[in-house]
């Protein structure tokens, strides 16, 4: 009876010490350093992204303003399904966090993302992102002057991704925001210089070596699941997210948003 009521006990605290991690790596948010090189940078250009937030309910919310505060970007990127679903309780918590973001008064970039796009109320949330000086770039670019560099932002939609008012240039350093970067690779022109994505949420379960075990529309041991990589002319940053959807499970893949750094290449 003894050795079964140690294993019971050792059984026990195993599933207590994973429920504790799993709820760390759904619900605490950390920030990942990215630095990425291009020979068009003249000055560093400074951006945080914030993707797939999914209405989550963020433990540490007042950490994650200040460390972006601390950061000091130069513009903040939001990347697509930020809202869960349209339902009211959801686009409450969603317009919550964005109004504490909104409170560091950083120029934000917003896409829509499939959660959005295929789900009710979008027409909502985007006068709740007007309300707060969110700019909302469907399909659409905007030109930057940021610490001596011409910038050029790009930002598409999920479902009805077009090029047709794409104007970049030479002389710009080029940014496309895209939710889902297959629809970048797919319609692929050669002159974006960065490409920021999210959609993955890296796979939500990793492994060591191996990586994401599987990612919409990406497939089983996915290439672009998270972090940085080359292609072709580009370099794409995959975002893994802020929440989670379906269920909140995680594991080797803690919620995250990215500080990143353009920097002259040496």
């Amino acid at each position: 009876m003894k050795k079964i009521s140690k294993i019971a006990l050792g059984l026990t605290a195993t599933a207590v010490a994973l429920g504790l991690y799993i709820n760390n790596q759904c619900f605490v948010a950390k920030a990942e350093k990215v630095t990425l090189t291009s020979e068009k940078i003249k000055n560093p250009i400074k951006i945080t992204q914030i993707s797939d937030f999914h209405s989550n309910a963020i433990k540490n919310l007042d950490e994650l303003l200040a460390n972006i505060k601390s950061f000091d970007p130069d513009f903040i990127i939001l990347t697509g399904d930020i809202i869960d679903y349209g339902t009211e309780s959801k686009i409450k918590r969603s317009v919550y966090f964005l109004e504490k973001l909104s409170s560091l008064n950083k120029k934000t970039y917003y896409i829509t993302g499939n959660h959005e796009e295929g789900g009710p109320n979008l027409d909502v949330f985007l006068k709740e992102l007007d309300r707060l000086g969110i700019n909302y770039l469907n399909n659409e670019g905007e030109k930057l002057n940021i610490n001596g560099n011409n910038v050029y932002l790009y930002g598409t939609s999920m479902f009805d991704f077009s090029y047709e008012n794409y104007q970049a240039s030479e002389e710009s350093v080029n940014i496309v925001l895209s939710h889902f970067s297959k629809k970048v690779r797919e319609n692929y022109r050669g002159d974006e210089d960065f490409v920021f994505s999210g959609h993955t949420h890296g796979g939500q379960v990793r492994l060591p070596i191996i990586g994401g075990l599987i990612a919409p529309g990406e497939g089983i041991l996915p290439d672009f699941d998270k972090g940085t990589f080359k292609f072709k002319n580009s370099i794409i940053y995959v975002d893994s997210g802020l929440g989670n959807t379906f269920l909140p499970l995680r594991f080797l893949d803690q919620i995250q948003y990215s500080n990143i750094t353009l920097v002259p290449v040496v």
